[in-house]
């Protein structure tokens, strides 16, 4: 039998050999796989789980050297069939955890002691790019890795509260946006982790804050651009229950300065609530766990706001045409 060569091959050899339905489902076969070794090895995993003890256990070092073609890391052939993982040590502890989780995961490809393997941004990834692809299954690896089931589920089911997510994040040692990724991922309800940061409107941008505008209006342009920026959405992670209803979240709607994400964006501090909130068609009123996110200074809110995360439970959305209601357990069961 041949060796796949090409990422695209790679990546089919992964579902082919795991007998997954995807690629996601074959990714996370093989982390729930190095989950029982490590079980089997060690006995019942204490959190965090001690994810340098779990790559040893697969063979896998960990060198004292930098990345040198990532600010994260890399997965590195070391000439005899085997592999190390370098580490940006300059990274906060939740990241270097999810980076080695990251590269633990490219092991579980074929063919993977060939070539150096890099972690790179995910904000710049495109699902239909075989490289980007094989970054993505590798983020899906190391949630599996570090936040594991049952574990995380049965953890997760007793959060009500944004301080509660806090503490979830903190017990398994994951970002605080990590945690709610997967929060929502395993959930058995309708719910969806929500991503929100303090930008212009789209059409706004090239037009608000333009430099030559201070010569006929004498406003400073940066703080034009300041002011004029909103809470809007990044991104969402549905639930299974919440994507098979078809609700849809839209992409850089604003949500407005009152209500528990506002609360939590203004105050750095995490809050709960039920509020409305205008979101296309999934617009309706959601019960809501907010929590600040690390922000970077010139990313903050017109009066300094953090950017914020959140986990929101639809109470009374109409559902969209074609589909059934979906029940499940609530966030506070």
């Amino acid at each position: 039998m041949s060796t796949p060569s090409s990422t695209q091959a790679l990546i089919d050899a992964l579902v082919r050999t795991t007998g997954g339905a995807d690629s996601f489902e074959a990714i996370r076969i093989k982390a729930r796989g190095a989950i029982a070794q490590y079980r089997s090895a060690f006995g019942e995993p204490e959190m965090p789980l001690n994810v340098d003890a779990l790559a040893s256990l697969l063979g896998i070092g960990r060198s004292e050297e930098a990345p040198v073609h990532s600010d994260d890391a890399e997965l590195v052939p070391d000439g005899h069939g085997r592999v190390t993982i370098r580490v940006n040590s300059d990274r906060p502890e939740t990241r270097i955890r999810f980076s080695v989780g990251h590269e633990v995961t490219h092991t579980f490809f074929p063919n993977y002691q060939t070539k150096t393997w890099c972690r790179t941004d995910a904000r710049h990834r495109r699902r239909d790019n075989p490289d980007d692809l094989v970054e993505m299954l590798c983020d899906v690896g190391a949630a599996e890795l570090l936040m594991p089931l049952p574990w995380f589920a049965a953890d997760a089911k007793a959060v009500t509260t944004g301080a509660g997510l806090i503490a979830l994040a903190g017990r398994y040692a994951v970002s605080r946006e990590a945690t709610l990724r997967r929060f929502a991922e395993t959930h058995q309800g309708s719910v969806a982790a929500v991503f929100l940061s303090w930008k212009l409107k789209p059409t706004e941008k090239g037009t608000v804050g333009r430099k030559e505008q201070m010569n006929f209006l004498d406003i400073d342009p940066a703080e034009e651009a300041r002011q004029a920026k909103q809470l809007r959405l990044d991104y969402s992670i549905p639930s299974p229950g919440f994507a098979s209803v078809g609700h849809f979240l839209p992409k850089d709607k604003s949500v407005e300065n009152d209500g528990p994400l506002y609360a939590a964006a203004s105050t750095g501090r995490s809050c709960e609530g039920e509020c409305r909130l205008d979101l296309g068609q999934a617009a309706g009123h959601y019960r809501v766990l907010a929590v600040p996110v690390w922000t970077e200074e010139a990313d903050l809110g017109p009066r300094g706001e953090n950017a914020v995360a959140a986990i929101v439970e639809p109470l009374d959305l109409k559902q969209p045409k074609g589909k059934r209601a979906q029940t499940g357990p609530s966030l506070f069961d």
